[in-house]
């Protein structure tokens, strides 16, 4: 019976065969073909972007080379200013408490603050080597 049901699985997959026609792909096939293709989602690749220019960095050094030299240099020792005027004279003295002076910290708060920085140290350049992995891809 085995037999039997192999020669007629053989002559029907002989027969389908020679039946069926070769095709042939159309004349215009590979020019579809890559039409589709380019037509397909291509990734858009993120360039590095700096968030400051260096022109914004080198605006801000020339700031801060400004001010630098205009209170090492520019600034007159006479009393006669515009911050003597305001009668700052009576701060001078002036001893400021610290309200956290007198606050306690338990152990458990104390361990749980060091131990949420230390994780949070960790954290931060995992999550950045990830999302650089995911934007490069």
């Amino acid at each position: 019976m085995k037999e039997s049901a192999d020669k007629l699985l053989d002559n029907l997959s002989r027969k389908v065969i020679g039946e069926s026609t070769i095709e042939s792909p159309s004349l215009d096939f590979t020019q579809t073909l890559m039409s589709r293709i380019n037509m397909l989602h291509t990734y858009k690749v993120t360039a590095y972007e700096p968030l400051i220019s260096m022109r914004s960095w080198i605006l801000i050094a020339f700031g801060m080379i400004a001010i630098l030299g205009y209170s090492v240099f520019g600034t007159s020792k006479s009393e006669n200013g515009l911050l003597s005027d305001l009668g700052l004279e009576r701060f001078s003295n002036y001893e400021f408490t610290n309200p956290l002076a007198s606050m306690e910290f338990s152990q458990t708060v104390i361990y749980s603050v060091v131990l949420f920085a230390i994780m949070l140290c960790i954290q931060i350049p995992l999550l950045k080597r990830y999302f650089n992995q995911r934007l490069d891809v």
